[in-house]
């Protein structure tokens, strides 16, 4: 499990990712997010989230970028739910609770509203072969 201020960068990392598609510094987390933190210490706390496969690193010199599992994380336990609205939530419940045959339709659905929602592009990419596992 990861100790508060791990989840604080984390949090902001992904934050920053998102807003600008950039690979995240320390220096820049330092600076928009306020951490109380040094720069050296945000710079230790990314490596072991790199090192426990919440952040990857794409290339030497540059800041981090969220994995599968940072977004993970971020989704399940970092996201605040008090960000929805009340007519969003009904929203969303009405269109999943569309009855659907092949899982193929309820990610379309799922994709579908989640764009309409956000106004954003929405992809989805399902897990690999051995890893399909429906909840």
């Amino acid at each position: 499990m990861l100790d508060k201020r791990k989840k604080e960068i984390l949090q902001a990392v992904i934050d920053e990712y998102i807003n600008t598609a950039e690979p995240v510094s320390s220096g820049t987390l330092v600076k928009k997010y306020g951490l109380d933190y040094s720069s050296a210490t945000v710079r230790n706390e990314l490596a072991e989230l790199e090192n426990i496969g919440y952040l990857d690193k794409p290339h030497t010199s540059a800041g981090r970028v969220p994995s599968e599992k940072g977004y993970r994380f971020y989704v399940d336990e970092l996201l605040n739910d008090e960000d929805i609205s009340i007519e969003e939530i009904k929203y969303i419940q009405s269109k999943l609770s569309t009855k659907v045959n092949e899982i193929e339709d309820l990610t379309k659905i799922a994709t579908t509203t989640l764009s309409e929602i956000t106004h954003y592009t929405t992809v989805a990419i399902g897990p690999k072969n051995d890893m399909q596992i429906i909840r």
